[in-house]
């Protein structure tokens, strides 16, 4: 062959490529016009998905509670996901508890926050929502598809009739005859289609989409929330028990006073051996509570760290003081109302129901008519002909497709998406009256803790005057062991009431914040 023929040759495919170009560019230009403006809404929904009554829009006050936390909110950071499986300890050594962490609550709420497994699986579960919404609305574009293929085949029954030909003609012809029998092609194909009309199948799976992706935002926030209430609660368990234990504590030390006052009037023959077991019983039983405490306080310490989800073996401490942790100025009305409005659950089940009904449509589409157009160009050159060169074609049209029957299946698919709705608006319904009753729980039991750390206040000092005397009447001779030690346990169960109380009313007043949503 000529080196003008193997430099065509070389050159053929290239211009099969720029012909296969010309033919894509303006499916391509076409591919990237902006979407049509029937996409779905945000947050559309049917007129029918809600009662009227549900979420008023004149908003509560926005000092119902103090701000919440930015820590954990969705799309502030990147979720960080270890490549590889964190590996198992390889000695008993690496177990030991290395430090410990005193720590304020906020910044407890701050850490699970940031190291929440719960919390970076439902941010995975958004981002694959998201995902789906952009697969959804990817059916308002059209479709293009490139197919190229390049062959090099020789026949060998061809190549018996060239060399007998060429036999035949007394070697006329050159040996180029033989590239008769071999065939190179190169040919490229491209595909354009569009749906022009789809019974609304792909404006249905787009308003799906978009409510699951609502639907998953809003139990990410619930999530949250969850997180945030259940270190609250963990944390005020783990001062309850670091209160016991001083508590306890106090009680030994008094304890171990009532037995040496009780032993020096013994000694000086003016106490009774009677005097001095009671000091040692009451001193015995102290004890045993402050071990019980320790213990508790231990495994509260455990739990909290456990779910703060340290990467060393850590171990926590509560840095603040035992103390009201603020007020509640709204009525049980207004709180209420509050509730109903700030509650995600809610939301979350009107979103889940509006999915339900676009996935009913999405069914009944699948079985009504949908119409697309589409258009393809073929380019086809053989590498070895010098002579023909390069040809194209295409061909366009429009396409009517009908699943007219599908054996009731899509009739199925509908129905199971109006169980859907109808288990969501349920739902709703028991959700909303949950919501009504933490409310009415929460307001009572923070107004009684109230008034109990009023009480608690009052005994506890009246206590502590009552063992001051006592002591000071045991020490003079006319006073009994055993007024003492009565004095002593009040004492001790004023400063547990009192503890109890303040425990609880933050406990309540935790409740509210979630029950308004404003943890």
């Amino acid at each position: 062959m000529s080196d003008v023929g193997k430099l065509t040759m070389k050159m053929r495919p290239m211009m099969v490529l720029i012909a296969a170009g010309l033919v894509l560019q303006p499916a391509l230009v076409f591919a990237q016009t902006p979407a049509p403006a029937t996409t779905a809404p945000t947050n559309a929904a049917p007129t029918n998905a809600a009662p009227t009554n549900a979420a008023p829009t004149n908003a509560a006050p926005t000092n119902a509670a103090p701000a919440p936390s930015t820590a954990g909110t969705l799309g502030t950071e990147p979720i960080q996901i270890q490549a590889t499986t964190p590996p198992l300890p390889g000695a008993a050594i690496e177990l030991k508890l290395q430090t410990t962490k005193p720590l304020k609550l906020q910044d407890a709420i701050d850490i699970i926050l940031a190291n929440s497994p719960q919390l970076k699986i439902s941010a995975l579960a958004v981002d694959r929502a998201e995902a789906v919404l952009r697969q959804a609305r990817a059916g308002l574009f059209p479709t293009v598809a490139l197919s190229g293929s390049y062959t090099y085949s020789q026949s060998a029954q061809g190549a018996v009739s060239n060399a007998l030909v060429l036999q035949s003609s007394g070697g006329f012809g050159g040996s180029n005859q033989l590239f008769t029998s071999e065939t190179v092609p190169v040919q490229g194909q491209i595909q354009v289609s569009y749906n022009v009309f789809t019974s609304g199948l792909v404006g249905s799976r787009i308003l799906a989409a978009n409510e699951n992706l609502q639907a998953t935002r809003l139990d990410y926030e619930r999530i949250r929330q969850d997180l945030i209430n259940t270190v609250i609660g963990s944390y005020y368990d783990l001062q309850a028990a670091s209160g016991n234990v001083e508590i306890a504590q106090a009680a030994v030390r008094s304890g171990e006073a009532s037995l040496r006052d009780a032993r020096a009037q013994e000694k000086a023959g003016v106490g009774t051996r009677f005097a001095v077991l009671q000091a040692d019983v009451q001193l015995a039983n102290a004890k045993q509570q402050l071990l019980q405490s320790q213990n508790q306080s231990v495994i509260n310490q455990r739990n909290l760290a456990r779910q703060l989800n340290f990467s060393q073996p850590t171990t926590v401490e509560a840095a603040d003081v035992v103390e009201k942790g603020g007020t509640w100025e709204f009525s049980e009305e207004e709180t209420i109302f509050q509730a109903l409005n700030g509650r995600v659950e809610l939301a979350q089940q009107l979103a889940i129901e509006r999915a339900a009904k676009a996935n009913e449509a999405v069914a009944y589409a699948s079985v009504s008519p949908q119409i697309s157009i589409f258009t393809a160009g073929q380019a086809y050159d053989n590498l070895l002909d010098t002579v023909t060169g390069i040809y194209t074609g295409y061909n366009a049209g429009i396409q009517l497709q009908w699943n007219a029957f599908d054996g009731g299946s899509a009739l199925a698919q509908a129905d199971q998406a109006a169980d859907d709705a109808k288990t969501a608006r349920i739902r709703y319904i028991d959700i909303r009256n949950t919501v009504r009753f933490s409310v009415e729980n929460s307001l009572s039991t923070l107004n009684t803790a109230s008034l109990r750390i009023d009480t608690a206040s009052a005994a506890l000092v009246s206590a502590t005057e009552a063992l001051r005397l006592a002591r000071l009447r045991f020490q003079a001779g006319v006073g009994t062991q055993t007024d003492v030690i009565n004095a002593d346990r009040d004492l001790t169960q004023a400063r547990v009431n009192r503890l109890i109380a303040v425990i609880d009313y933050n406990r309540a007043l935790a409740a509210i914040r979630r029950s308004t949503g404003t943890l």
